[in-house]
């Protein structure tokens, strides 16, 4: 079971510049979306979870945050960094333009910098506003927590 205890800040959607990336990839500076996670069990104490994400054409190096990519992108990658979780943890992304809806599984890792966790080719066609969003593996209940969503637009 994962509980939302925060929102992301507007300032998360503006491009990263370079002040807020140290020469190891961590980030400076930007209010993280916090989730408590549990640990081992529903019994135990729920750790706070901080997710900070990013959005980028780049797969790796300095990456450039947006939410704005031209038609000819070829691949939108989603990094994220993951504070104080304990070990590793599956997860769903989806990605949704229009009609469409892709779900890719995956992992989340414990980390002191961003990773790129998923990719999505886009067409040239693909043009418009899409969404990716993580969500954690199923509970008890069948209900996955929705831990990430980043919206950007295709023109």
């Amino acid at each position: 079971m994962i509980a939302l205890s925060g929102l992301l800040s507007a300032c998360v959607d503006a491009p990263l510049q370079p002040a807020h990336l140290a020469a190891d990839g961590q980030l400076h500076g930007l209010m993280p979306m916090e989730h408590a996670i549990p640990t081992t069990s529903s019994t135990t104490p729920r750790r706070v979870v901080s997710f900070n994400a990013v959005v980028a054409a780049q797969k790796q190096g300095a990456l450039e945050d947006a939410v704005v990519f031209p038609k000819d992108v070829g691949e939108i990658h989603l990094h994220v960094r993951a504070d104080g979780l304990d070990s590793v943890r599956p997860v769903t992304f989806v990605w949704i333009h229009d009609e469409l809806r892709e779900e890719q599984e995956g992992v989340l890792a414990p980390a002191s910098a961003l990773a790129r966790v998923a990719s999505r080719n886009i067409d040239p066609e693909q043009t418009g506003w899409w969404r990716v969003e993580v969500y954690a593996e199923t509970d008890q209940s069948g209900a996955r927590e929705l831990l990430v969503t980043r919206e950007f637009q295709v023109l």
